[in-house]
């Protein structure tokens, strides 16, 4: 599969995640809401999550494929420092000794593809420059997969100032489907979902 391929999937899948929040909101003929507020709240949580999990293999994808020669979208290369025999291997001299890549942390990715690519790039400086954005959707990531007093309280703490209002008691779902302040076209969720598509094409083109 291609980096052509790669960024083909991962658009797919935020469609797909779309699909199944756009499901959540269906009526009946009568106009009433086949979801209740709970069954709502659970479709949105999982498709984030989902959502998350697509840009985490989307990083894996295309940091894999460079290392091993794939050209770009563009028709370009990129320089690499070492010379894997396949993905397989490539995967083995990322993880290193560890357990596993840690894909949701961007400070990581970063530091890893400076060690193995030429200036990092082209995945250093797209990554940088969603930095605070990556960080924002950590924090619901783990606000989704284990609400705690913790993670509710980091959510309550972004929700706040991503609204620029004091927000308490949130979750994943209602914070996901505001719309965004800067932009009252968009939601949140879909505010940074096109920060991760532009991000991600950027990627694929070998754009820095």
């Amino acid at each position: 599969m291609s980096l052509v391929d790669s960024l083909y999937e991962f658009r797919a899948g935020i469609a797909q995640t779309n699909n199944l929040i756009s499901i959540a909101y269906e009526q009946d003929a009568d106009g009433n809401d086949l979801f209740d507020s709970t069954k709502k709240e659970f479709v949105i949580t999982s498709a984030f999550l989902k959502m998350f999990i697509y840009w985490e293999t989307f990083i894996e994808e295309s940091f894999s494929k460079y290392l091993t020669g794939e050209l770009s979208t563009n028709g370009t290369s990129v320089i690499c420092y070492i010379s894997p025999n396949n993905r397989e291997h490539a995967l083995k001299i990322l993880i290193g000794t560890q357990k596993y890549v840690d894909w949701a942390n961007h400070e990581i990715v970063r530091r890893l593809a400076k060690l193995y690519l030429e200036n990092g790039e082209p995945l250093a400086s797209n990554i940088a420059s969603i930095s605070s954005e990556l960080s924002d959707l950590k924090t619901v990531r783990n606000a989704a997969a284990h609400l705690s007093s913790t993670t509710r309280h980091q959510l309550d703490a972004l929700s706040s100032r991503v609204l620029s209002r004091n927000i308490t008691n949130t979750d994943v779902a209602t914070f996901m489907m505001q719309l965004h302040p800067s932009d009252s076209t968009k939601t949140v969720l879909q505010y940074y979902q096109n920060l991760l598509d532009i991000a991600a094409e950027s990627i694929a083109a070998n754009r820095t």
